[in-house]
């Protein structure tokens, strides 16, 4: 814990602060450009937009296929899905933190007869309601529900209610033809990836789609080894996530949960090549 954050922790500090953002201009290999927004936090690191990403993407996601991505932040991974999936197919982005969706909301409305990406201001929750998210920082750039954890573990100090949904739910009711082509999921939600993954569970096992999610560095060994059996009941063979141009990496079994700390992973539906 850093010294700033124990006086965080204590009630000493400052109020929330909004950042803004620039728009970048990225070359794919095909002759496009492709404008970004990114944002200005001054935590944030710059995004890129490149061809290696897109295209180890539509390995998998097709033109016309439609994607989740939950936890978009300001939509760095939202945007190449759905350059993959293309102006024909469709990418769900949820990000309850306000600050962040409006970057979201920029790249969204960016590179029309590109991409359509659907931003949700909701939090993928177990049911409708509020949440409390906290952040380590005024400018709320990392950070999420943490439940269960203690905030003298997470050091996260500054929180907001965010409005939460039954992601499945809520795209059966208003999305159902695009639901109905859904090919990928991505979760990034600082823990509650297995969670967020068994609420939707009916989607999973009606449309089989790809995975991508964290196994987070504060989730415990039991837990870990709860959700890899839940994957592996639905028929998904499991492997390391390497990075946005290696999607599957070595084949990972129960017994190699806790090999690592902190890494992502890829599930596949079994029998697709």
């Amino acid at each position: 814990m850093k010294l700033k954050e124990l006086f965080y922790l204590l009630g000493v500090r400052p109020g929330l602060r909004r950042h803004g953002h620039r728009i970048d201009h990225f070359e794919l290999a095909s002759g496009e450009t492709i404008q970004f927004a990114n944002w200005l936090h001054p935590a944030a690191r710059p995004k890129s937009v490149e061809t290696p990403q897109i295209a180890a993407l539509r390995t998998f996601l097709k033109p016309g296929d439609t994607a989740i991505d939950i936890g978009t932040h300001i939509g760095d991974t939202t945007v190449p899905m759905a350059l993959a999936a293309g102006p024909e197919g469709c990418v769900f982005g949820f990000e309850p933190n306000p600050f962040v969706f409006e970057v979201l909301k920029a790249n969204a409305d960016l590179n029309p007869g590109l991409t359509r990406i659907i931003p949700l201001p909701y939090a993928a929750g177990d049911s409708a309601g509020r949440l409390t998210f906290r952040y380590s920082d005024p400018g709320l750039c990392n950070g999420g529900e943490l439940r269960g954890l203690s905030r003298w573990r997470h050091a996260h100090a500054f929180e907001i209610e965010v409005e939460a949904v039954h992601a499945e739910t809520w795209l059966r009711e208003h999305f159902p033809r695009e639901l109905a082509k859904l090919r990928y999921i991505k979760v990034d939600s600082e823990g509650a990836d297995p969670r967020i993954l068994r609420s939707m569970d009916g989607i999973l096992r009606e449309f089989r789609p790809y995975l991508r999610c964290e196994i987070y560095r504060h989730l415990p060994q039991d837990e870990r080894k709860q959700f890899f059996r839940f994957l592996l009941d639905r028929g998904y063979s499991i492997h390391r996530f390497i990075s946005l141009t290696e999607y599957q990496g070595p084949r990972l079994g129960i017994e190699d949960v806790s090999r690592l700390d902190h890494y992502d992973i890829f599930a596949e539906p079994e029998g697709e090549t």
